[in-house]
């Protein structure tokens, strides 16, 4: 009914996105997704008018494909976040609930869209290639729109027990054997400020800090604790 009741809209731009698809731009400022085919010829021209009926069609019936069709070219780049998704497709016009919300469970069935994974495949390529801490990686992954549980499992898979403080130890080894400092307590206050930009926790720095102090930890290498 509310739909129904608006003003027409103007088509007053047509965009080409990948994946044969336009997004329409309106003079109500509205967008609309649209698969390029020829039962949607009518609006894709500048100057059509849209009105109550045709908004019906272009928020639902025609938006679910097309919103399948840009998910697709979006995943064929990269992993996505079921959040990340449900944004990037209202900042496409798709913004009825229960098309974003069948779209989203369309992708999740087909196996494309998995939080779990995008977590664990995160947190390991964070630690792996990144050799960023747990801090940092934890927020990445909030920030992502993972929830709390599946980012603490994710976590304690890729950080073993000891495993955070011996890819501290090795970064701080690693900045040592490169000379950061010929003075030990100023090379220490720089190593304390990189391994928590790079995301370790508060304990595990200052506990690598006190052992370059005690002389534990020299070049790129470390005494094995007891």
């Amino acid at each position: 009914m509310e739909n129904s009741r608006r003003e027409p809209e103007e088509v007053v731009e047509v965009r080409r996105k990948l994946g044969g698809l336009r997004k329409i731009i309106t003079s109500a400022d509205r967008c609309y997704l649209v698969p390029d085919e020829p039962g949607t010829k009518k609006y894709l021209k500048v100057g059509s008018l849209i009105d109550g009926s045709d908004r019906e069609l272009l928020e639902d019936t025609l938006a679910r494909p097309a919103g399948i069709a840009f998910s697709y070219q979006l995943l064929s780049r990269r992993d996505r976040t079921e959040w990340e998704m449900r944004r990037l497709l209202r900042d496409e016009g798709i913004e009825k609930l229960e098309v974003v919300d069948y779209i989203v469970e369309t992708l999740r069935g087909q196996g494309y869209l998995d939080d779990r994974r995008f977590a664990r495949e995160g947190a390991r390529f964070g630690k792996e290639y990144r050799r960023s801490g747990p801090v940092l990686l934890r927020n990445k992954l909030r920030m992502a729109g993972i929830s709390e549980d599946l980012v603490e499992e994710a976590l304690r898979q890729t950080f073993l027990p000891g495993e955070e403080k011996e890819l501290a130890l090795r970064l701080a080894g690693e900045k040592l054997a490169a000379g950061v400092s010929a003075d030990r307590a100023r090379a220490v206050r720089r190593i304390h400020r990189f391994l928590t930009r790079r995301g370790f926790s508060g304990e595990v720095v200052n506990d690598v800090c006190a052992r370059i102090l005690r002389g534990e930890v020299s070049g790129d290498r470390h005494e094995p604790e007891d």
